[in-house]
């Protein structure tokens, strides 16, 4: 996709990748907040040194300063071996330079750490551009759903509400932010929460959703599919 298209405003863009060979990209809790401040600090038309002001600033500093964004992150969820994130440029190029930034520091942060070198993550992200509504509902509860989609895809449907619940409490997903338990944090400043709102009269309306995700999902793609059984490009 060219970067002509990935800077058209107010279209929307679900952007992944995994690890080079399906490899661990976040070990611990450390990896994940270092890509979350990735999120917040990379997201900057002014060039900032981000090593420097991870040392010198503390995270509630940094998630107090005023900066003029690259992109609107609408969603994300964050697991072992890759990442989604719900997209829309705000500038020219946005995306591009936006992932850009966020692959190359924390390549650089993760192969220091680990004393390794060379590239870090399965080529340049993939990109989907999102064209309807619709689809942009979904894209939200796909990603909702991404850290459990294993388990959602097999439990009872009498137990998806406590998975749910399980799920709200995780800090390395948007949904927590939405749900309101991690309104405050760090994960929160990352989201630009306006096409939620937009597309969810409450929070309780996209609980619902995902709830009934199964038999939505099975009208939208097609009887007996699941998470897991998505195409390739679609994960």
């Amino acid at each position: 996709m060219s970067v002509r298209i990935q800077s058209v405003s107010d279209e929307y863009y679900h952007i992944y990748n995994r690890g080079v060979d399906k490899r661990v990209v976040f070990t611990d809790q450390y990896d994940y907040q270092r890509f979350l401040l990735l999120l917040l600090l990379s997201n900057d038309t002014t060039s900032v040194n981000i090593s420097k002001a991870i040392r010198n600033f503390s995270v509630p500093e940094l998630m107090k300063e005023i900066r003029e964004p690259l992109v609107s992150i609408y969603a994300f969820s964050l697991l072992p071996n890759h990442y989604h994130l719900l997209v829309s440029p705000v500038v020219d190029g946005g995306v591009s330079k936006f992932m850009q930034k966020v692959a190359t520091g924390y390549t650089m942060y993760f192969n220091t750490k680990n004393e390794r070198s060379g590239a870090l993550f399965q080529g340049k992200y993939k990109i989907k551009h999102i064209e309807e509504d619709i689809y942009l509902k979904y894209l939200f509860e796909y990603i909702h759903l991404n850290p459990i989609r294993e388990e959602f895809d097999t439990i009872d449907q009498s137990l998806v509400d406590s998975l749910i619940e399980k799920l709200e409490r995780n800090p390395l997903s948007s949904l927590s932010v939405y749900s309101g338990s991690e309104e405050n944090r760090l994960a929160g400043s990352v989201l630009d929460k306006k096409l939620f709102e937009e597309l969810f009269p409450s929070y309780m309306h996209h609980r619902l959703a995902l709830l009934d995700w199964k038999d939505d999902f099975s009208e939208l793609f097609g009887r007996g599919r699941t998470l897991s059984s998505l195409p390739k490009n679609q994960e």
